[in-house]
């Protein structure tokens, strides 16, 4: 037997010598611990609190035959599975059946040959015991299973959290990248109206100094102008603070307008790499999200096609930036002629650390952010090379 187990029997009957007689038996074919019922109501009862190995149930009985017992038995969750040999003096083909029917696991007749009644006790008992040993390795491995699974779900959290952090990292680090080229394009823009400042008062020192006439028109002018130039610095000025103002409140914005606020920061600095950027608005929508966060996404995507320009020395250099819906989406899609994306590294485009830029010259985080931001706008970003340039479109559905 598995595990050295003693076998409980437990034997049904209501004559005290038939159970004598069963007990003596198998006492010479190995060690058992003997339960005894005098009726089919004891032996529920006995089998409910013991959970013998084996029940060995005599058929008519008083106060309760072996038919109902086993009935009783078989529908118990604890006692289902137990094997019942029937061991009666009933010989007749409808009263086995009814017994078959009722359940048992075998059937034996009265007077039983000791030696049969051994063979069937045992065979039973060593197929119950099996169950028995098979099932408590289950529950162990299942137990093992469902540690493994929850130290599994602790590392996956741990990992989540850790990419969470990761990615917090590289979307700082997004940010930095664009700060450095906002300030940049912001000291361009100022530039201009900053020369035309000075210019001015290099012009009024001088009619000062040679005694020309400064009139109410002259100051006029003059004021007028400086006035001009301060409300365009003013106006980059307040943009480039609202681009990096942090905000998590999320609303709809005009996906046009806020591409012209971009452009307005980038307008120097592309004039100045000779760079055409054109807005093809097919249909005015909005989306739901972040304005500053998809404004990055935007910037990320003309940056890099800057960079190209310049890098494959591209001398007709021009950005198409498309709005337009169809029935299921809304679209913005940017389309450059700086010579594609290297056939190479396309397919990881959007991961962390990829770039085409030459060594020290690119992170691979802005497009990598670009499309987790297009996510975060329930939408998504791909890539593809056009003829003669790139074509980045996001794409979200409507709502």
């Amino acid at each position: 037997m598995k595990n050295k187990i003693t076998p409980k029997v437990l034997i049904v009957d209501d004559l005290k010598d038939n159970r004598l007689i069963i007990k003596m038996t198998l006492k010479k074919s190995g060690e058992y611990i003997f339960l005894e019922a005098s009726n089919g109501k004891e032996g529920v009862d006995i089998a409910k609190k013991e959970l013998p190995h084996i029940i060995l149930m005599d058929a008519m009985m008083p106060v309760m035959d072996g038919f109902e017992a086993i009935k009783i038995l078989r529908k118990d969750e604890n006692t289902k599975k137990i094997p019942i040999l029937m061991v009666s003096g009933l010989d007749r083909k409808d009263d086995k059946v009814k017994a078959l029917e009722s359940g048992i696991s075998d059937f034996i007749s009265k007077p039983f040959d000791k030696t049969e009644l051994i063979i069937r006790v045992n065979s039973l008992l060593s197929l119950y015991l099996e169950f028995l040993y098979k099932e408590e390795k289950l529950i162990e491995l299942n137990t093992e299973l469902d540690m493994h699974k929850h130290n599994l779900e602790l590392k996956v959290e741990e990992e989540i959290g850790r990419r969470k952090e990761k990615e917090k990292m590289l979307y700082q680090q997004s940010r930095l990248a664009s700060m450095g080229e906002m300030m940049d394009a912001v000291a361009h823009q100022w530039k201009q109206p900053l020369t035309a400042i000075s210019a001015q008062t290099v012009n009024l020192k001088m009619r000062s100094s040679l005694g020309l006439e400064i009139d109410e028109k002259f100051v006029d002018e003059f004021c007028d102008s400086l006035s001009n130039q301060v409300k365009h610095m003013t106006s980059t000025l307040n943009e480039f603070r609202s681009f990096f103002r942090p905000s998590k409140n999320q609303a709809d914005f005009n996906v046009k307008e806020m591409i012209d606020k971009v452009l307005l920061l980038v307008k120097d600095e592309f004039l100045k790499n000779s760079i055409k950027i054109v807005v093809n608005q097919k249909d005015d929508f909005k989306l739901f999200g972040i304005e500053n966060e998809f404004k990055h996404l935007i910037i990320n995507i003309i940056n890099n096609s800057k960079d190209a320009f310049v890098e494959n020395g591209v001398k007709d250099r021009k950005i198409d930036i498309s709005l337009y819906e169809d029935d299921e989406y809304k679209y913005v899609e940017v389309i450059d002629n700086a010579g594609g994306i290297p056939s190479h590294i396309l397919p990881d485009i959007f991961k962390a650390n990829i770039t085409s830029k030459e060594e020290g010259k690119g992170t691979g985080i802005g497009l990598y952010m670009s499309s987790q931001i297009a996510q975060k706008h329930n939408g998504t970003l791909t890539a593809q090379n056009v003829d003669g340039g790139a074509k980045f479109i996001f794409r979200c559905k409507k709502i």
